[in-house]
């Protein structure tokens, strides 16, 4: 193998692969990325069985071949090279760097040990818009269950159709306590499916997202193709597989409440302030934050107190519909919800101290949806 590429694209290209290879005792090939020529490119991949990621970087084959060689530490190396033209070559002792006077030989493994990629047909499949799906999966995947009691809590659900509606998808994280869901027009194909997308997969795919640089330009869109237990995601020249997670989701839907009797309108920022000095007297352990909606005043109350620490009581300004309400809620899932949205005011839906509580972006457009349990006294 010889191929020859800029230093900039090389170290993109690693940068986009190495980041979920890891160390592995039984199987030491998961620590490196398989450098293999293909098309006139080099096609980078790596894997941790569970997940691989692929891309290609653009330059010149002199030779073709393949070989695998440790992603960390070739990925550090590159990045200590000046911009410029990089040559790689294989040779006997391994995989020769050659760049600006300076050569150096990795030492690596042969491209035979490394684990199969699956290839899967992409005839069919559906299209994101890409900066959509940067903001969904930051919006949902955070509020996956991090037990291993319940595998199918700690992956985001898609739900394709169905309810949501055709040429729509639901992205759904629980982990029993909260809920986060937003739903996502497709800008290509259509679905009827649902399936369950690990929790790492989607935050991977969303590093991809955000990082991607390509000089032919960045798409706008992303694809997704599933088979009954991968999914396939393609952006620009990388290529995500990933496992699936079996099992069913619950029907999430029957735990939203159909009406409310009380809904607050107030700023966020505030709220974020209130509840976050609220979090400093909250008990231990229990972190618990004590909402009053009182309408006689156009206040929502939102206070806390602890025997060691002291109390803290902060009176925000709204505009309140309905009846006088109180309601006990974890600080953490408030305010994880709270940075989810990103309007200036939002909307707090309550019924009683016993039904959950949801949280609303004030747009008009309900399309972002956020639950929270409340502590029951």
């Amino acid at each position: 193998m010889k191929f020859v590429c800029t230093q900039e694209n090389l170290i993109q290209g690693l940068s986009v692969v190495s980041h979920i290879t890891g160390k592995s005792i039984n199987l030491p090939v998961l620590g490196n990325v398989l450098l293999k020529t293909e098309g006139g490119n080099l096609k980078l991949s790596a894997t941790n069985l569970e997940l691989a990621v692929s891309t290609l970087v653009r330059g010149k084959v002199e030779v073709e071949g393949e070989y695998t060689v440790p992603a960390k530490l070739l990925q550090d190396y590159i990045g200590l090279l000046p911009q410029g033209k990089v040559e790689l070559e294989l040779i006997e002792e391994g995989l020769k760097v050659q760049a600006s006077g300076q050569e150096t030989v990795v030492r690596g493994m042969a491209a035979q040990e490394f684990p199969l990629i699956p290839k899967l047909a992409k005839s069919e499949g559906v299209s994101f818009p890409v900066d959509d799906l940067k903001r969904t999966i930051t919006q949902v995947a955070f509020a996956v269950s991090l037990s291993e009691s319940r595998p199918e809590l700690s992956g985001v659900a898609c739900w394709f159709g169905g309810s949501v509606g055709s040429g729509s998808v639901a992205f759904v994280a629980t982990d029993s306590y909260r809920l986060a869901e937003r739903v996502l027009k497709l800008t290509k194909g259509s679905m009827e499916t649902r399936l369950i997308v690990p929790a790492r997969t989607m935050l991977e795919v969303n590093r991809i997202l955000s990082g991607y640089k390509d000089e032919l330009g960045v798409p706008e869109d992303v694809q997704w193709v599933t088979t009954e237990n991968q999914l396939v995601v393609t952006f620009g020249s990388t290529e995500l597989v990933s496992r699936l997670i079996e099992g069913s989701f619950p029907d999430y839907q029957q735990i939203i409440p159909d009406s409310f009797s009380t809904e607050v309108l107030l700023d966020r920022s505030e709220l974020q302030k209130a509840v976050k000095a609220a979090s400093l007297f909250s008990r231990q352990g229990l972190y618990d934050v004590h909402l009053a909606v009182k309408p006689e005043e156009g206040v929502l109350e939102v206070f806390s107190a602890d025997q060691g620490t002291g109390k803290t009581s902060t009176a925000l300004q709204g505009e309140i519909t309905g009846g006088a309400t109180n309601l006990v809620v974890n600080f953490k899932y408030l305010s994880d919800g709270l940075a989810a949205i990103n309007t200036n005011k939002v909307k707090l839906q309550l019924n009683d101290a016993m039904s959950p509580m949801l949280l609303l972006p004030d747009t008009g457009d309900e399309q972002y949806r956020y639950l929270v349990m409340p502590i029951r006294q």
